[in-house]
């Protein structure tokens, strides 16, 4: 029962994840809000109702499209905000979380997101009154950050079962079973297939459908 909640929830989220995020992003805007009316409004306050409002009209558009660029954006925005809210930035890695999500969703930008990342770390610290050696141990931890998600995502750490819905188990089986074509498979739209294969590739770190196909075929030997 526990197991059948906790899919329920994960299926849920991924079939509505525009309204989930949306309603987050909403609630975030409220709480700035209301940090601003109990403190004061500083730019930094109004940077981020604003981002999170804009992302609303932006998901309901673009949909699950937007979310990777966006949220690119949005944390070279709080590197900034954070420089000018004077918080130190040297420990504070919100935005390198951030970036790791993006690489994670959309890992084709991945060099464009570091540089960018870098570049407003930079100009961040020549905005601020903080010292040089703040700057080299945030530099220094952001790569020993960004090594262990590297690691991880190159499937270093193999897995040791992998992580399935009903639907992606009754497609594999069938590619499993000598079908070479997704529109051969029956029971579901060659459309519907291309999506589930690449939900289940991204929810068991980024692989390919080669491997995804073969993972499951050794997986089902060992059973």
């Amino acid at each position: 029962m526990k197991h059948s909640i906790s899919v329920r929830i994960k299926t849920g989220m991924n079939d509505y994840f525009v309204l989930y995020t949306s309603l987050l992003s909403g609630l975030i805007a409220v709480l700035y809000a209301w940090k601003g009316i109990r403190e004061q409004f500083t730019a930094g306050t109004w940077i981020i109702i604003a981002a999170n409002v804009l992302y609303i009209p932006a998901a309901a558009i673009f949909k699950r499209k937007c979310f990777s660029c966006f949220y690119l954006a949005y944390s070279i925005v709080l590197v900034f905000v954070l420089s000018v809210e004077k918080t130190l930035l040297f420990n504070n890695f919100s935005a390198l979380f951030i970036i790791c999500i993006v690489i994670m969703i959309h890992p084709k930008i991945e060099r464009i997101a570091l540089i960018l990342y870098f570049c407003a770390v930079c100009i961040s610290f020549a905005l601020t009154d903080e010292q040089l050696y703040h700057f080299f141990i945030h530099i220094a931890r952001s790569l020993w950050f960004l090594g262990i998600v590297t690691f991880v995502l190159d499937s270093k750490f193999e897995r040791k079962k992998l992580i399935l819905y009903e639907d992606e188990i009754k497609i594999l089986e069938q590619l499993c079973g000598g079908i070479m074509y997704q529109k051969e498979v029956t029971g579901y739209s060659e459309n519907t297939v291309y999506r589930k294969l690449k939900a289940a590739r991204e929810r068991n770190g980024n692989i390919t459908r080669e491997q995804l196909i073969e993972l499951y075929r050794r997986q089902k030997e060992k059973s």
